[in-house]
């Protein structure tokens, strides 16, 4: 069985009886730390149970907030929050990074690289997604992904590098740095209106930084209205991006992409933004998953077989005969992972169990600068079929985007600074990450 959640700590587990007092609690591991498993944690909050999260690292992401990372508008830290200082106030739970290597599920049991061994009473599976590359040949080799913060890091570090050599060219006029984005969806689309600025905003004016969006589909954001996928098409040929749409990338290697009509793009910054899938987990697990590899739950988010092994977040999709599973967002993962912890705490204390149900919060995605599309899930009039009847761009959706991001981020202090260097960023056009450093092994890409 391969390694299911890389890193490690070494040491043994610190969440034994004798470390909680010499009393036997249960044990309830979390094994992630995204949004659902952090949830998940927060709503076992005064159960009588020692709670361990099991996660890569030793912090919380605010994925949402990665492309304006890689682009030197905010720094790694402002939308990372560790996760001890997340937990501080909440005694039942132990942090601890690991890897797992296999399972054991008569005997509940984790076993890590490091030769330790995890036991559990009960079992919450929030891994997450991965990077889903299609199959496209070179991809995952010569493209930039960003899903995590460590990826965010590497691909600023780098289009800063690319920007700096270019300042620096006694031709830097005409010096242009190419990146292409691979992907129209909200992550594609607000990447590639943050990068149409941010060589003459955090280099300078002469710097030229052009920009490529390629999407297979008829238009962008396809979750959303075709009136919000125009005025994002608009809004981004405004700011200078080239969007192809109803383009496929065939190919990608060290010198740029090939589409699938053979259209060439010389680049060494290609940008994936198209598309992840769920964590290997729950197959390496020997759990029944669907063909996107997410675990098949019950209306409960109870793993089938296993009555003290919940999932939740990406990894997890209820199945066909209970409904439309809840979408790959944010918002799911948090209500998922809220849910599977109160499963567990009602299981624990001798009540029923509730079938989860998804509230729909709309969907958002700036196009840059004071300006965005929302559209959400109010009542429809008489008659009204769509999902999304209120619909509105510009500062209005912009202002609503920034309050709720605000709102979500981990840590009062994490929220105050990130609104100030937001402030900062839209009144003097300058980004808050944009110091070049070179931590080993930050210059050459890692995929």
């Amino acid at each position: 069985m391969g390694l299911l959640i890389p890193g490690e700590y070494p040491g043994t587990w610190p969440g034994t009886p004798e470390s909680m007092g010499g009393l036997a609690r249960l044990r309830v591991v979390v094994l992630g730390a995204g949004f659902a498993g952090m949830n998940a944690a927060h709503a076992l909050r005064g159960t009588d149970a020692a709670v361990i999260v099991l996660d890569k690292n030793n912090y919380h992401t605010f994925q949402p907030l990665l492309y304006q990372v890689s682009t030197g508008y905010l720094a790694a830290e402002e939308v990372g929050a560790a996760l001890r200082t997340i937990f501080r106030r909440q005694s039942n739970v132990t942090v601890r990074m690991g890897t797992v290597v296999s399972v054991h599920w008569a005997d509940r049991t984790l076993y890590l690289r490091d030769g330790s061994a995890v036991e559990f009473d009960y079992l919450i599976l929030a891994a997450g997604a991965e990077t889903n590359y299609f199959g496209i040949a070179g991809m995952a080799e010569h493209s930039w992904p960003l899903y995590t913060l460590d990826d965010a890091v590497r691909l600023r570090m780098h289009l800063l590098n690319r920007l700096e050599e270019a300042a620096a060219s006694p031709d830097h006029a005409s010096e242009l740095v190419t990146a292409v984005v691979v992907g129209g969806g909200p992550t594609g689309v607000e990447t590639a209106g943050a990068l149409a600025s941010m060589g003459q905003e955090l280099v300078g004016p002469a710097t030229a930084l052009r920009v490529t969006l390629v999407e297979a589909g008829p238009r962008l954001l396809a979750a959303f209205s075709p009136g919000s996928s125009q005025r994002a098409l608009e809004d981004l040929r405004r700011r200078g991006v080239e969007v192809r749409l109803r383009e496929t990338v065939n190919s990608a290697d060290a010198g740029g992409v090939t589409l699938a009509d053979r259209h060439r793009i010389e680049t060494d910054t290609v940008i994936w933004a198209a598309g992840v899938q769920a964590n290997p987990l729950g197959a390496a697990f020997g759990l029944e998953v669907d063909r996107h590899g997410r675990i098949l739950v019950d209306p409960q988010l109870r793993v089938p077989g296993h009555p003290n092994v919940f999932a939740a977040g990406d990894i997890a999709v209820t199945t066909p005969a209970h409904g439309a599973a809840p979408p790959m967002l944010a918002s799911a993962a948090i209500q998922t992972g809220r849910h599977a912890g109160e499963q567990v705490s009602r299981l624990i204390a001798g009540t029923p169990l509730r079938p989860f149900r998804y509230h729909d919060k709309g969907i958002m995605a700036v196009l840059g600068r004071g300006d965005a599309v929302a559209e959400l899930p109010l009542r429809p009039p008489a008659g009204g079929t769509s999902r999304y009847p209120l619909r509105f761009g510009g500062l209005p959706a912009w202002l609503l985007w920034l309050g709720v991001h605000i709102v979500y981020l981990i840590g009062f202090r994490n929220r105050i600074k990130v609104l100030v260097d937001w402030g900062w960023s839209y009144f003097t056009s300058r980004g808050a990450g944009a110091i070049l450093v070179h931590p080993p092994g930050t210059q050459q890409r890692t995929s």
